[in-house]
Formats: structure tokens, sequence, C-alpha cells
């Protein structure tokens, strides 16, 4: 199944187990509407039952189904809520997921100079992690003054400073 990670569970709230969620997304909407998810943390995964959701601010308070207490809600801090795409936010026109980047060819032109395994969170924003074929592993900042056109269709970014590679 086609899976994203919509947000990450911060610490409960208030007396009956709710928990705040800070949405990845930015937008809560689609966190309101989860009845169902999986979370996960290093290499576990448990399915859960969301028996409520409340605005709170910028972020989303959820209640899950067993988790009674703040006691007991504050064994889910720090896991991410994941959910199938069509429940997480929906991208605007020119818009993509971090994980829609995964597997795309790194170009400059027509020339391939590697492939992208992954994004990480660096000190001043995103990194693109890239398989390179003649060794290990590059990180190329995801900014704009080193990344032109994203065509996640076509699966290729184009790198405007290839010298970053160096």
């Amino acid at each position: 199944m086609d899976e994203l990670a919509v947000g990450r569970i911060g610490a409960p709230h208030g007396v009956d187990g709710r928990l705040r969620v800070v949405s990845f997304s930015g937008e809560t909407e689609h966190i309101l509407r989860i009845k169902t998810a999986s979370l996960r943390m290093g290499g576990r995964s448990m399915s859960v039952r969301i028996t409520g959701s409340w605005p709170n601010g910028e972020s989303v308070l959820i209640k899950v189904d067993g988790y009674d207490s703040p006691e007991a809600a504050r064994a889910l801090t720090g896991w991410e809520i994941w959910v199938p795409r069509g429940q997480a936010a929906p991208c605007a026109r020119d818009e993509y997921y971090y994980a829609d980047l995964a597997g795309c060819s790194l170009v400059d032109g027509d020339r391939i100079l590697g492939v992208v395994a992954g994004v990480s969170e660096g000190g001043n924003g995103a990194l693109l992690e890239v398989e390179m074929p003649s060794g290990p592993s590059v990180y190329v900042p995801f900014r704009k003054e080193f990344i032109g056109t994203v065509d996640v269709k076509a699966r290729r970014i184009e790198l405007l400073a290839p010298w970053i590679l160096e």
C-alpha cells in the first residue's frame, strides 16, 4: 500500500489521553478525518484506531483507542502517523511529497548524475541524499540555488550547480 507520513505525535494534552499531533504539511484538515492509521517509529509499527480529533491552533489533538490516560498516551510520543496516500493532504499544482523524490534521477542536461535515495532535514532545510554511480552517497541542498525543475512524473530533478558534487 502506498502510505505517507502525515504527522508526528507530541506530548499528551489533558487528562483523558489526548495527544498533540504536528502536521508535516502544515495543514490539519486531513488529520481531523483519520479514523485508522499506522504508527511507526524506528523499525516498529502498529495499527491504531483514532476515536476522536479536535483542532488545536496549528496542531491537532487526537484520541487513540486504548490510551485513556496521559501516562498511557505518553508511550506514543514521537511516533509518526502514516496513512494511505489518498488520506494525506492533497498536493497543489507543482507540489509533491518528499517521498515522491526518492528514485528520481538527478540530471545535468541529458546526463544522469545520480539517483535520489531520500530526503533528510538539515539545519538550513531539506537535503537530497543522492546515490552516486562512482561511490558513496552525497547530500545536495534542496534549494533554488542548486535545484531547478523537479518533474516527478518524468522522475527527473535538474541540478543547476553540478560543481556541488565535486
